[in-house]
């Protein structure tokens, strides 16, 4: 019933607990731990038995209240030792020294790598021999305090079964004392350890009465990297005949432990990460010299990043960016296959620049693409490195004037650029011809060229089918889209007529206007499919439309008017492969369930929406240029580029809507050869089959006895479960992120799409979170096209993550809706209902009136 520290087997964790389990783990592994016992769930079985017997047991499981809590509490804390527990417990505890413990809980469910009930256990310091059956009773009793029952309702664990064991040990009256973290919970870099200390017992700091002195410690050098001096101004101390004192320090302000003490105590902390082969949180004690090991347990929040992607302490780091979150505006995992045609994709139409192998420059791994800047500086240069990057987001470039990438080199080669200097060359050259005609010729020819190649691929498209090797058939979707690098360099005509536009107007404080030509362009489907969704919103027909199962009623009917069904037959034709993370093979297509077109209609603002005024927008801005442009001399000139811009900049939008086409075609296959598996009884839902890769797929279709499931599985157990993926993280781990800029309250990031704004904050983390009331300002990590439709009911639009290329620069522009990015940490700060302003011009936004002032 009892476990000595020192115990040759140790017991099991539903025994002892989590912290009596690693008390035992790290006394048998030589760790300095202070004598004790575990008093075992067996120990408390008397106990629990008339507990649980109790009708206050039986009424706190029917309705879990503080006040039913509290009479078990109540209850519990008033048992006694029986004849058994008094006789077996008086052995042990005479063969531990002293007469002055500490008492502690040990739950079989704290301090584990998901659960660990911090603070909600009671534990009792400074107890004399005599008290100790009393001491154990209240923290065998604080097993059953509201918190704690609370916490496990929303852990989904089961209050029958609770259990409880107890830890008593030989109390370290500690001159210092604290908590160190084998990594750094600031910023997850594995090779810093964290310290806190402060004089006295460690419950000043656990409870929060002092502000402890922070050590952080390179443990790959050994070097104190930081420190911060807190004010320790008062400090618990133990009695020497049990009990503790509370005291106030003579000398708050200086170090409490020395810097070789410091260093000392870092190599103690990773000792017991190495022990555990996991990052560990501990609780420190310092004595006569001499420092203990209080408790021991997993980091429950830290980012434990892929183990392929790591480099070993002391190597040269890689540094990655989350390329989806950057360019694509999502950061969840994508599926085991669709990750896999996309950045096979990626490699062929980037000219084998963005290899997705692991040593490659833009490497795959469960459902996440990075880029390796490491790679791409080796690959391009830094100078053209940093320059890709600072392109796309201005987090990325803060993040990365604080890293010296030439002291960290890409050691070898990157893995499968061997061909890309050759077909850069050869691309280039096919481009050539259409950025001519583009530029210089006759740029209508060379749309008709685009449309002409664009709607063959989508026609091949359609044609492919299940039939064959899949492998085969994917690869040879995928190549299609080449057929359109030739022509798809049409749209260099609108980027050049951009910058003509831009020079003729140099030095003028037209940026609005200038803006503004970016609206409403030819070829852009993305926008095309604000337009129409718009319009299908505002139909009267649909707006008496009840609810989804009547929606999916009547257009499965016809019964709607002709109108309405032309517009909702030309959607579903040209849009309905379009949606939430498109570019991935396994999402839900509308064409799938109608009734998500549904969704996103009846939450379109169609009384105050950015696209009923785009059009006029952009007429008074080139009207206010044109006579700018007169008075220079250079009327004949804008004209010119402003036409060539409308007619050609849309397009630079098209060929990622072809890839969707594509995409949604092969999503069909695998689904046709899903149903076969699962009619087999080889795979349990069809949805599975985008678990497999595609040579997996190949072997289910060939192998009767291939194991699928086995193969799911195995591909699955990697993924990881985070809420916020960063958007840059090294190869040890550390997650790096820009400071936010403040100026006298101004919030400063990136200028993306100019005006002024001022309106109440809606925060979003998904599409149709919540409706986008009239004037209320989009707040949002990033955006892809599936957030259209709500995007051009928002006034203004404040974003974590996205440059101007994104996405949501994009739309913001050609809305003309005012928009600031680059603000990563903007969500914790604004609130649903903040009154804010957002000025797109100079890139700021300011929190005018917080919600929690009202």
């Amino acid at each position: 019933m009892i476990y000595n520290f020192r115990t040759e087997t140790v017991p099991q964790l539903s025994e002892v607990g989590g912290k009596a389990k690693a008390l035992i783990e790290t006394t048998k592994a030589g760790f300095p731990v202070p004598q004790g016992i575990a008093l075992s769930v067996d120990f408390f079985k008397p106990w629990l038995e008339e507990i649980k017997m109790s009708n206050v047991w039986k009424d706190m499981l029917k309705n879990t209240t503080k006040e039913t809590c509290d009479l078990v509490v109540e209850k519990a804390s008033n048992m006694k030792f029986d004849e058994n527990q008094s006789r077996t417990f008086e052995v042990e505890l005479k063969r531990l020294s002293g007469d002055i413990f500490a008492v502690r809980s040990s739950s079989p469910e704290e301090d584990l790598e998901n659960t660990s009930f911090a603070g909600m256990y009671e534990t009792l310091l400074g107890v004399q021999g005599k008290d100790i059956e009393k001491a154990v009773s209240k923290v065998f009793a604080s097993g059953f305090d509201y918190r704690v029952m609370t916490y496990k309702k929303e852990n989904e664990l089961s209050l029958e079964e609770t259990s409880i064991a107890v830890v008593v040990q030989r109390q370290i009256a500690s001159d210092v004392s604290g908590i160190g973290f084998s990594l750094n919970p600031l910023n997850n870099a594995f090779d810093e350890v964290f310290i806190n200390a402060s004089f006295g017992l460690g419950e000043a700091i656990v409870s929060g009465i002092v502000t402890p002195d922070s050590y952080i410690v390179d443990s790959v050098k050994d070097e104190i990297i930081d420190k911060k001096i807190g004010e320790k101004k008062i400090a618990l101390w133990l009695k020497s005949d049990g009990g503790i004192f509370k005291k106030d320090n003579e000398n708050s302000d200086q170090q409490a432990l020395t810097d070789v003490q410091i260093v000392a105590l870092s190599k103690l902390i990773k000792k017991c990460e190495a022990h555990y082969a996991l990052p560990m949180d501990i609780e420190w004690a310092f004595e006569d010299g001499k420092f203990y090991l209080l408790q021991s347990r997993p980091i429950t929040t830290h980012l434990p990043f892929f183990k392929e992607l790591l480099t070993k302490p002391g190597e040269s780091k890689r540094f990655y960016i989350d390329i989806m979150a950057m360019t694509q505006g999502f950061d969840k995992p994508m599926s085991v296959l669709g990750l896999e045609l996309w950045s096979d994709m990626l490699d062929e139409l980037k000219m084998h620049m963005m290899t997705p192998q692991i040593n490659g420059s833009v490497p795959i791994v469960y459902g996440k693409e990075y880029l390796s800047i490491t790679a791409f500086q080796k690959l391009l240069g830094k100078k053209r490195a940093i320059s890709f990057i600072n392109n796309y987001d201005g987090n990325l470039k803060k993040i990365f004037e604080t890293i010296d990438l030439d002291e960290h080199p890409f050691e070898g080669e990157v893995e499968g650029t061997k061909a890309f200097k050759k077909t850069m060359f050869k691309t280039v050259l096919t481009m050539i011809p259409g950025a001519i005609t583009g530029v210089f010729g006759d740029y209508e020819k060379g749309i008709r060229k685009y449309n002409e190649v664009a709607d063959g691929i989508i026609e091949t498209t359609n044609q492919l089918s299940s039939k064959g090797e899949f492998s085969k058939t994917s690869k040879n979707a995928l190549a299609i889209m080449t057929r359109a690098m030739g022509t798809a360099a049409v749209i260099f005509s609108g980027m050049v007529s951009k910058r003509n536009i831009s020079k003729i107007f140099e030095g003028e404080d037209l940026e609005k206007e200038l803006s503004a030509m970016n609206m409403d362009l030819d070829g852009n489907p993305t926008s095309e499919m604000g337009h129409l969704v718009f319009n299908m919103a505002r139909d009267e027909e649909f707006r008496q439309i009840s609810s989804r199962k009547e929606f999916i009623s009547q257009v499965n009917s016809r019964k709607f008017a002709n109108k309405f069904l032309s517009m909702y037959d030309e959607f579903m034709e040209k849009f309905s492969a379009r949606g939430f993370n498109e570019i991935d093979v396994a999402s839900k297509r509308i064409y799938e369930d109608v009734g998500m077109l549904y969704e996103k209609l009846i939450e379109i603002n169609i009384e105050e929406n950015q696209i009923l005024t785009v059009k006029e927008k952009r007429r008074e801005a080139y009207d206010k240029l044109l006579a700018v442009a007169k008075k220079k001399g250079k009327e004949k000139k804008f004209i010119n580029s402003a036409e060539r811009l409308k007619a050609t900049f849309g397009y630079r939008e098209h060929p990622k809507y072809v890839i969707v086409i594509i995409i949604a075609k092969i999503h069909d296959i695998c689904l046709e050869i899903a149903e076969v598996l699962v009619r087999e009884g080889r795979l349990e839902k069809p949805y599975d089959i985008f678990d497999l890769k595609s040579y997996e797929i190949d072997r289910a279709q060939k192998d009767p006895s291939f194991d699928i499931r086995g193969a799911r599985e195995k591909n699955l157990s990697g993924y990881l479960d985070v809420d916020e993926w960063p958007l840059v993280i090294d190869s040890r781990g550390k997650i790096y992120k820009p400071t936010l800029e403040i100026k006298d309250g101004d919030i400063v990031g990136d200028a993306i799409a100019p005006g002024k704004v001022v309106g109440h904050a809606k925060v979003l983390h998904s599409p149709y979170e919540k409706s986008i009331e009239s004037g209320e300002i989009l707040v949002a990590r990033a955006t892809e096209p599936s957030w259209t439709p709500i995007f051009t009911n928002a006034a203004g639009v404040v974003m974590e993550i996205g440059g101007p290329l994104q996405h949501g620069g994009i739309i913001a522009r050609e809305y003309g809706i005012p928009c600031v990015s680059g603000l990563m940490g903007i969500m914790d700060i604004i609130k649903d209902g903040d009154l804010i302003e957002v000025d797109g011009t100079n890139g700021v936004v300011k929190i005018l009136e917080p919600i929690q002032d009202k």
